[in-house]
C-alpha cells in the first residue's frame, strides 16, 4: 500500500501554557484511508546526528481519509487554560493531550513515523 502523507502546516505555541495553539497539519494525498494507530511524532535538531526524541505515540482513533486534512493539536480540548484550538473548518482537529510543547526550539526536524520508525512525512520548524 502506497502511503502519501504531507505536512501542509504547523504552528508553535506562543507560550508554554497555550498548547492548543501548537499543531501540525497533515494531508492524506493517497487513495486509501490512513490508520495512524501506533505512529509517532519525533523531533531532532535539524543538523544533529543524535537519535530523534519521541514526542508522542498515537493511540487508536486517528484515521485520515483520502484527501482529508487533520490537525494534530498538542493540547486537550477541555482545558480552557491551554487556550482555544483552531476552528474546525475543512480541517479536523485530533488532540494529542501533551503536557508540554514540542515546537519550542528553532531548526527542528519534525517527523511523523510508523511503528517501524519509517518516515511517513516531515517538516523543518523554524529553519
Amino acid at each position: 500500500m502506497d502511503i502519501k502523507l504531507k505536512v501542509v502546516g504547523l504552528s508553535a505555541a506562543p507560550s508554554k501554557k497555550q498548547l492548543n495553539s501548537e499543531w501540525i497539519e497533515i494531508h492524506n494525498e493517497g487513495e486509501q484511508p490512513f490508520n495512524g494507530e501506533g505512529c509517532a511524532i519525533t523531533v531532532v535538531p535539524k543538523n544533529a546526528k543524535g537519535r530523534p526524541r519521541m514526542v508522542t505515540s498515537l493511540k487508536a482513533g486517528l484515521v485520515i481519509q483520502p484527501d482529508e486534512h487533520v490537525r494534530l493539536v498538542s493540547g486537550s480540548p477541555g482545558k480552557k487554560s491551554q487556550g482555544d484550538a483552531p476552528a474546525e473548518d475543512d480541517t479536523r482537529n485530533y488532540h494529542l493531550f501533551l503536557k508540554v510543547p514540542y515546537l519550542d526550539k528553532k531548526n527542528l526536524l519534525v517527523r511523523f513515523v510508523n511503528r517501524q520508525q519509517v518516515e511517513l512525512c516531515r517538516v523543518v520548524h523554524g529553519g
